[in-house]
């Protein structure tokens, strides 16, 4: 999970509510795609699995719950992502970071490093449906190379990191406005609490799967118990 900061923290609101619930996938998982390794594969092997949609015993992994439209509440914490390249996969599959609002000093932090000892090459785009943008592009030569740089997100939801040595290692981050977000735990379960009272959006989001959106009402001091599912025939987003 990307520390980007601490979805569940307390914020001393009185009035505040939660939302939690389990998500899960109906089905079984596709398999994975097969690539074949056309550079380094005596390093990354000479074919991969990419593994998009982790499901087991009906729990979906890799997962995001975001709440939208809250004004107010708990700050974001604002802290760095990391991300590291290792085995020739790039590590956290998906996260979530934080914009807290325009310009280039708002702009989410990243850090990755490179555990291998061939070249990785970092190449985030900002998703647009189906067109992308490039933020930047980044080659780590040795093992132990590092990278700090800022996301500059304009108004897509979505980052998409890719290596441009390796075309089968990706990650995906959602973008958050707000404080009010969580990944699912390895069980499924989330929770986020520290809400305002109101009516507002939930997302819940995977990378491959899509994103489905529920309307909550939160109550003072309530909480709200909400379920939610994945099926790859109910791909959304």
């Amino acid at each position: 999970v990307f520390l980007v900061g601490i979805a569940q923290a307390g914020n001393g609101f009185s009035a505040a509510g939660s939302v939690s619930g389990k998500i899960s996938y109906k089905g079984t998982p596709p398999p994975p795609e097969h690539f074949t390794v056309s550079k380094n594969p005596e390093f990354c092997g000479a074919e991969r699995g990419f593994f998009h949609i982790t499901g087991k015993n009906g729990v979906l992994r890799g997962a995001a719950i975001l709440i939208e439209g809250v004004s107010g509440g708990k700050p974001m914490q604002g802290a760095e992502a990391k991300m590291t390249a290792k085995d020739c996969v790039f590590l956290p599959f998906t996260g979530v970071v934080e914009k807290r609002g325009k310009g280039k000093k708002n702009a989410p932090d990243i850090e990755i490093v490179n555990e291998d000892l061939v070249i990785h090459n970092p190449h985030p785009f900002e998703m647009r449906g189906m067109s992308r943008r490039t933020l930047w592009n980044v080659g780590l030569p040795e093992k132990g190379d590092k990278l700090n740089k800022k996301l500059r997100v304009k108004k897509g939801r979505v980052v998409k990191i890719q290596c441009d040595q390796h075309d089968f290692m990706h990650a995906w981050l959602r973008v958050a406005t707000n404080a009010y977000w969580t990944m699912a735990a390895k069980d499924g379960s989330y929770k986020i609490d520290g809400i305002p009272a109101g009516k507002y959006n939930l997302v819940a989001w995977h990378p491959i799967l899509g994103e489905q959106s529920h309307e909550v009402s939160i109550e003072a001091n309530g909480t709200v118990d909400l379920a939610l599912e994945f099926s790859s025939r109910k791909r959304r987003g």
